[in-house]
């Protein structure tokens, strides 16, 4: 029995004894007075320090100041039981726990395995005339609260604290939630399930990924896929057993819907036709070229197994609770893995390009800020790490290479910015740290921000833009910048920003570009840019998305995810 099966018989066998839990514990007769549960808490929190958090259970608190303002609010009275067993609210969360699972956590992080312990002990009334049943109670009452604020922390803003394990990760995070607040609300209103349910993000594309979870966990669980040879390609019209390995593999009606495999005998050997489309969708949901044919890429993608798969739904599910759910009326959405750039209006799509990120040693960084204008026929300032690492070493070999590129060499800032002739400068014994000058290139065919440039502050030096290497769009893996983001279709992204007649605002914008002058359009409003960074993620209808981890951002969010701790 593989791990994911055991923890699903483990949680059907703690579901059926909580359920004799809640219904016989609320027939105990409690000789113990309340005074004493009441009495033990007040003393397990007043002796609370910082070295003294674990439990006689050997659980370990989480939240040891939230808990002392809750109980001390209260009088130290226990939230979840009272003299005659265990309350509602207790079951209320329990199941909400278990739920954990689908939100891609982990139920038994939660204390969920000591609190059916102390469940079943407060059941058949273990020391119920003594200081052991009141001690049970204490330490079941702080369990609880304890696993409501630390399920909460989580669902709201993520369990793992993107600093730690993303460098580039500069995203506003998702607020937290008011955990007491939220706890005395939960109570109050006997409704603990939907209270934490409602702090997860609200998104679509959490809604969706959700479900894809679900999906590659139910694939998991019941089949294993076949491992595919690589380094063979299988086309129409072949006929092999690897052909028949491959309509095994992509037999999967939960990701392939519209195909199902009935060929059997000679015919399942056959590359046909239907075998071609099936092919294409996953080669579509995989960013791969979708041309039919099962090359090196497309079997290398087929051999990830459907449990590396969940583990990467659970990473991007875990992304989707750090940022915010709203982006706006109007947004320009970047997914760094996917290349692909969008624009949404009320959560619509009316922008589509495909864009070139940095390159693995210069990260596109993850943030959001306001496009509040774009320039025509930019000048390019070479940002200083460029200019002495690549360009001063061009320009020691050719003092030349400056007016080819059409730059000009700069010294001062703002109002006493002057040209430095380039003659005038010792270029053969120039320096790094010499180099007190900055670059800037002209407008022109040979400037990297090509003809348009959009201007949103951030701190990282990160534009999105125009480029003269517009073949570089046609490969498939398009991580090739220092850092900056080149938009394909950088005119049409201007028209839809801009808004009004798209047919007259182009034309007018194509006149401005060709005058070769320096040009700045403000926006009417600000529109909001988030640059994301997303391995997976799911449609509506149910297509799941892969991509691969360019960055490997991917894993030490797993690892962290795996741990257990705080968010």
């Amino acid at each position: 029995m593989n791990c994911s099966a055991g923890k699903t018989v483990s949680v059907i066998f703690l579901s059926l004894a909580f359920l004799l839990t809640v219904f016989c514990s609320r027939s105990l007769s409690a000789d113990e007075p309340v005074d004493e549960t009441t009495a033990a808490i007040r003393k397990r929190l007043e002796t609370m320090d910082g070295r003294n958090l674990t439990l006689r259970s050997g659980e370990t608190l989480r939240f040891p100041a939230e808990l002392r303002i809750f109980y001390t609010r209260r009088g130290f009275r226990t939230a979840w039981t009272d003299h005659d067993g265990i309350l509602p609210v207790a079951a209320s969360l329990r199941n909400a726990l278990l739920k954990a699972a689908l939100h891609g956590l982990e139920p038994e992080e939660y204390h969920l395995l000591s609190l059916e312990r102390l469940f079943s002990q407060i059941r058949k009334g273990v020391g119920i005339d003594g200081a052991l049943f009141a001690e049970n109670r204490m330490e079941l009452d702080l369990l609880l609260t304890d696993a409501f604020f630390l399920y909460a922390a989580h669902l709201a803003s993520g369990k793992v604290n993107p600093e730690t394990v993303d460098a580039q990760w500069f995203l506003r995070k998702r607020p937290s939630p008011n955990l007491l607040r939220t706890l005395e609300q939960a109570l109050s209103s006997a409704e603990v399930e939907s209270i934490l349910e409602n702090l997860a993000p609200s998104s679509p594309a959490y809604a969706n990924l959700r479900k894809a979870l679900s999906k590659y966990r139910d694939i998991e669980r019941r089949r294993k896929w076949p491992v595919m040879m690589e380094g063979i390609r299988l086309k129409k019209g072949d006929r092999s057993e690897q052909v028949a390995l491959l309509r095994e593999r992509l037999d999967v009606p939960e990701v392939f819907p519209f195909w199902e495999d009935r060929e059997d005998g000679e015919g399942k050997y056959l590359f046909d036709e239907y075998l071609e489309r099936a092919v294409k969708a996953f080669q579509k949901s995989h960013g791969l070229i979708a041309d039919g044919v099962a090359g090196s890429e497309t079997l290398e993608a087929m051999n990830v197994t459907a449990a590396e798969r969940v583990r990467q739904i659970k990473v991007n599910l875990e992304r989707l609770r750090w940022i915010p759910d709203d982006p706006g009326d109007r947004a320009v959405i970047i997914n760094i893995p996917e290349f692909r750039l969008r624009v949404l209006e009320k959560e619509k799509e009316v922008f589509n390009s495909r864009i070139v990120v940095g390159k693995y040693a210069q990260n596109t960084p993850v943030f959001g800020s306001r496009i509040t204008h774009f320039i025509l026929n930019p000048y390019w300032h070479v940002p200083r790490s460029i200019a002495v690492e690549e360009i001063l070493p061009l320009i020691k070999q050719s003092p030349e290479y400056l007016n080819w590129e059409d730059m000009k060499v700069l010294s001062g800032s703002g109002a006493k910015t002057r040209i430095v002739p380039p003659w005038t400068i010792d270029w053969e014994n120039m320096t790094a740290r010499e180099f007190n000058y900055h670059l800037r290139q002209d407008p022109g065919p040979r400037n990297p921000l090509g003809r348009i440039k959009f201007y949103f502050p951030n701190p990282y030096d990160v534009y999105l833009h125009d480029t003269p290497y517009l073949h570089l769009f046609e490969q498939k893996k398009r991580n090739f910048s220092h850092g900056c983001i080149r938009v394909e279709n950088p005119v049409e992204l201007a028209v839809v920003l801009l808004g009004g007649n798209s047919i007259e605002t182009r034309k007018q914008l194509l006149s401005a570009i060709e005058t070769g002058k320096r040009k700045q359009f403000q926006l009417r409003q600000p529109v909001s840019i988030r640059v994301f960074y997303f391995t997976t993620w799911a449609e509506a209808d149910g297509t799941v998305h892969f991509r691969k981890d360019i960055y490997n951002h991917d894993l030490p969010l797993q690892k962290a995810l795996e741990k257990t701790g705080l968010p």
